[in-house]
């Protein structure tokens, strides 16, 4: 048997089927495949020493945004997440519908990445950081929003809607709520920008099981905890009824006393989206998923609890369990190697919280559909 790639001498960890154990890769062409049988002379044509490293299912960037050319917050996913590990991503909400045949031609057509989307619910989608876009609910387009659902229905996966005082003026949730009427009927997600919300608790109880909760840590205007610095009710209820909680840090979406608080609560993340855009690429307090994976392990988090939230439960977002968030036989071979780095390194937020860490992962080697795509220049 001629192998194209073994990779031997890891860690393996597969979050779906709770695998965590010294092991071999074998790759053919573009698939995991079956080990060697006993005494069977194998042949290959690259070997990886993965000793002191794990390998996993190729992370998931669970809240990106990547319309590159469409609007100035979005970059380039390919360049930027391929070489931290990342081979597939959820777009949040870049494009709206008269934008999307051009959004899926130039850009989700052509990426080597695997990616799916939440669709705006306003017309264009977010172009600009400069101000919000239009959440209106009589503008809507009821009937195109539901037309591009339907011809794109393997790459949109919900809707999306951003929420602040600055985008629902004087609407209150109404948009919210006409949102979540038009998600029923099309059968899919809402993902929910809440920032900066005085009707916090009441967007709390309209959300639904499978429904996002984006940026739960964040620290502008109301937040989810009380005076007493505990969780609302209303959230933990949120919570109870399947509602999905992300991270969703951005440049400055969280901070560590939120973060601190609600752990106490047992209030930890669903989902570990990033927020990465064009303007904090590389830029601490995020710069890439793997060091945010880092401020959380440094938390208490365990690995495997954080390749489940990183890439299983965005994996079923984007209905692809059992396809990207595995290393089982017969499935792509989409995987990331990477390193847990002692190191003495402090993380920071916005507001002036730090957080003093001793472990740093660093990503050093990425492969995508067989082909290595990515190789840190010390491994």
């Amino acid at each position: 048997m001629v192998y194209d790639i073994i990779i031997e001498n890891g860690t393996l960890i597969d979050p779906l089927y709770n695998i965590h154990q010294k092991g071999n890769i074998y790759i053919i062409n573009d698939k995991i495949v079956s080990p060697p049988k006993d005494n069977e002379k194998i042949e290959y044509k690259q070997k990886i020493d993965a000793s002191g490293h794990y390998v996993i299912p190729g992370l998931v960037e669970n809240h990106t945004h990547i319309y590159n050319g469409g609007g100035d917050p979005n970059l380039n996913a390919d360049v930027i997440m391929l070489p931290s590990g990342v081979t597939s991503a959820i777009d949040q909400g870049s494009s709206g519908w008269s934008n999307f045949n051009l959004f899926f031609k130039s850009i989700i057509m052509s990426s080597m990445m695997n990616i799916k989307c939440y669709l705006n619910v306003s017309n264009s989608g977010l172009i600009t950081e400069d101000y919000f876009e239009n959440i209106d609910p009589k503008y809507f387009n009821k009937e195109m929003l539901k037309f591009y659902t339907k011809k794109y229905k393997d790459t949109i996966i919900g809707l999306k809607i951003r929420l602040c005082r600055d985008s629902i003026k004087d609407m209150g949730l109404k948009p919210l709520e006409k949102t979540i009427e038009l998600a029923e009927e099309l059968n899919l997600p809402v993902s929910v920008h809440i920032k900066d919300l005085d009707e916090i608790k009441e967007a709390a109880n309209m959300l639904r099981k499978g429904d996002i909760w984006v940026h739960m840590y964040q620290q502008t205007g109301p937040t989810i905890l009380d005076n007493q610095g505990k969780v609302i009710n209303e959230v933990l209820k949120a919570k109870e009824r399947g509602v999905l909680f992300d991270v969703a840090s951005g440049r400055g979406s969280f901070s560590f006393d939120t973060i601190n608080k609600a752990f106490k609560c047992g209030l930890k993340p669903d989902l570990l989206g990033t927020d990465l855009v064009a303007y904090n690429v590389y830029q601490r307090p995020i710069f890439s998923i793997p060091y945010t994976m880092s401020i959380y392990l440094n938390l208490g988090m365990s690995i495997d609890e954080l390749l489940k939230i990183c890439i299983k439960n965005p994996a079923e977002q984007m209905n692809l369990s059992g396809k990207i968030d595995t290393l089982k036989e017969n499935t792509t071979a989409d995987i990331c190697i990477m390193e847990i780095k002692e190191k003495d390194i402090t993380f920071n937020d916005k507001y002036g919280g730090r957080l003093n860490g001793s472990r740093l992962i660093v990503p050093k080697m990425t492969i995508k559909d067989g082909k290595v795509v990515y190789r840190n220049i010390e491994f």
